[in-house]
């Protein structure tokens, strides 16, 4: 089986949209090590992000034909395009100000987006958690090619990440009394 070339573009790109979509998801799910060491750390969010909330759109979609439930989808979209940026932020923060590594904010949301990948799956019923799982494992393997950094120093970001997750929600929980704010209509 021929491997790609690590020189061979592998992001996604916009303007071959269907072809670009599952060769990029395909590579990541596949063929992630080959994928991250490839990835392009600079030239812009805007692939990404593309990337990103494709997948983002028939993952809700998807759910929304099981589910039925308008208040999930707003909330799913909303999250899973908006979430990574702040992921990218704290992740960026850990590993160059705790890790002392050299790397760009760029660089950790272009892992964060390009992991999405496994929500293109992940809406298929008891698969969902596992591929959750792997998004885990394809995070930390794109941190520490994207920034030189053992997997174990990843990973551990990662953790700290999910900790940083948890304090902010158990505080916003503390502020509203319990009670989640009502975003969607009544």
């Amino acid at each position: 089986m021929d491997t790609p070339d690590l020189n061979t573009v592998l992001d996604f790109e916009p303007e071959d949209f269907l072809t670009s979509l599952f060769r990029t998801a395909k590579a990541i799910l596949l063929s992630p090590g080959l994928f991250f060491q490839g990835m392009k750390r600079d030239g812009g969010l805007r692939n990404p992000l593309i990337f990103l909330a494709s997948c983002v759109v028939v993952n809700t979609l998807l759910v929304a034909l099981l589910l039925k439930s308008q208040s999930l989808i707003a909330r799913s979209l909303v999250l899973g395009i908006v979430l990574p940026f702040v992921t990218a932020g704290v992740l960026y923060f850990i590993i160059t100000r705790l890790f002392k590594a050299s790397g760009t904010y760029e660089a950790a949301f272009r892992v964060n987006a390009y992991s999405a990948a496994v929500a293109l799956l992940s809406w298929i019923p008891l698969v969902g958690v596992l591929l959750e799982l792997y998004r885990i494992y394809l995070i930390v393997l794109g941190l520490s090619f994207a920034f030189s950094i053992k997997a174990s120093r990843a990973f551990l970001a990662v953790i700290l990440t999910v900790f940083v997750y948890l304090v902010a929600s158990a505080a916003l929980t503390h502020i509203t009394g319990g009670q989640w704010p009502n975003v969607g209509p009544s």
